[in-house]
């Protein structure tokens, strides 16, 4: 066997190698396929984001309905309160002018 054969032999089997592991690859991802980006789950990140969006739309939806029922109950509270602060201010109004009423009369004079 002379060098010329000797290359030819170590070069073919290099090629050979080389093919073998391309083909042996291909044939597993093609086994093994999963889509391109997929998590462990198998959902594509643009799908998990868009489902991750939904549940803070959802969440965000909940918290403002929230605060809305919250924020019409105290001005409801807010608005009885105001109601019966005026109610005492009339009371105490009257209040004040029947004393007064009742201290500019004369006290009757006993027999």
């Amino acid at each position: 066997m002379n060098r010329t054969d000797l290359t030819l032999i170590i070069v073919s089997s290099i090629v050979i190698a080389l093919v073998l592991g391309w083909s042996a690859r291909w044939l597993f991802d093609r086994l093994n396929r999963a889509p391109h980006g997929a998590d462990e789950n198998g959902l594509d990140p643009i799908e998990a984001a868009k489902e991750a969006q939904k549940k803070a739309e959802a969440e965000l939806k909940r918290i403002q309905l929230e605060y809305a029922s919250e924020y019409n109950q105290l001005k409801a509270e807010l608005a009885a309160t105001m109601e019966g602060l005026h109610s005492a201010r009339q009371r105490a109004d009257l209040a004040e002018s029947d004393l007064k009423a009742l201290q500019s009369e004369e006290p009757p004079v006993a027999d």
